[in-house]
């Protein structure tokens, strides 16, 4: 499939010859534009200065390096959106680095030589298939340990999980793993979540940003409905907890920053507003619950499905045909 917007794609390589292989590649693909850096310092005042949707990068560069610069993105220390997709790329990669790159969720490795075909599949698939990544502050304090081949948080174990030395180097994460949940038994199965509200398909705000938070708030909201369905321990619900509340402030930061550069559009924002106020005071009562009270948990998902069902109409959301994205 063909992307539905533009995206700008940023491929950093410091061999010129790849640079403008992957530029003019990338390039082909409709709707996508490409930006290139020939080095990490030049990457990063990219990042700093332009809304980059993608970042292709070589991991084994003169400093900063790939790897350096998937740090410096996921942990918020890069003025770009930090869960954007990463797609990294080397000939001789060492075990260690691989390890350290999956620890901060890069989305793909791409193996060299390239080919211009599967390059631009890999593009296309990373650009439809969102990966779920953790908050910036989750990165922050992952210490990589390279002699147990393993990562570490400074934070209890309950916000990251040790990556073992045969993993694969492209895999599907559970959702376990995704949150940053240690679940008390290891099962075989994983038991397929129940979701409490729903980001219909084939619909936008009109906004890419909008449409991404509110896809990464449901999620945050699904997953602590079912860890407080399997009865989890309070410790893992206030986790979940937290997490929500930084989802919706994210989304009311990215809202207010569209806003300030949209032109018209008068109908929109005043929904907007209006249920944007309606969440924050969701998110002010569920910072206060206990989490080892059920019967403050309970009401407060009624209040968030009912929320969600109000907010899902138009002039908010609408068929993505409908128009196209005002990014």
């Amino acid at each position: 499939m063909i992307p539905t917007r533009t995206f700008t794609i940023l491929v950093v390589d410091d061999v010129l010859l790849m640079c403008d292989f992957l530029f003019k590649v990338i390039t082909s693909i409709k709707n996508c534009k490409v930006l290139k850096a020939t080095d990490g310092r030049t990457a990063i005042d990219i990042l700093e200065h332009e809304t980059i949707d993608m970042l292709i990068t070589d991991i084994e560069m003169n400093a900063p390096n790939g790897l350096e610069l998937l740090k410096k993105l996921r942990s918020g220390a890069i003025n770009n959106p930090h869960d954007i997709p990463v797609l990294m790329f080397s000939g001789n990669t060492y075990k260690d680095m691989v390890l350290e790159c999956l620890a901060y969720d890069v989305n793909d490795f791409l193996a060299k030589p390239l080919s211009a075909d599967g390059l631009k599949k890999k593009v296309v698939f990373h650009l439809q298939h969102e990966k779920q990544i953790l908050d910036a502050e989750h990165y922050k304090n992952i210490v990589f340990v390279p002699e147990k081949k393993e990562v570490k948080a400074a934070e209890p174990a309950l916000t990251a999980e040790p990556y073992r030395s045969n993993v694969a180097i492209v895999r599907s994460l559970s959702a376990s793993e995704h949150k940053g949940y240690v679940p008390q038994e290891e099962s075989e199965t994983e038991t397929e979540l129940a979701e409490l509200v729903v980001w219909p398909e084939n619909s936008t705000t009109g906004f890419h940003q909008l449409d991404r938070r509110m896809l990464i708030l449901a999620q945050r909201i699904n997953f602590f409905h079912n860890l407080f369905v399997k009865e989890s321990k309070a410790i893992a619900l206030a986790n979940e907890i937290k997490r929500i509340v930084e989802a919706i402030d994210y989304l009311i930061y990215v809202g207010k920053k569209l806003q300030n550069t949209s032109d018209g559009q008068q109908s929109f924002w005043v929904f907007f507003n209006d249920r944007i106020q309606k969440l924050t005071d969701l998110g002010g009562d569920l910072a206060k619950v206990n989490p080892k009270h059920n019967s403050q948990i309970q009401p407060l998902f009624k209040r968030i499905s009912y929320w969600w069902v109000q907010t899902l109409n138009r002039p908010f959301v609408h068929p993505l045909n409908e128009s196209d994205h005002n990014e």
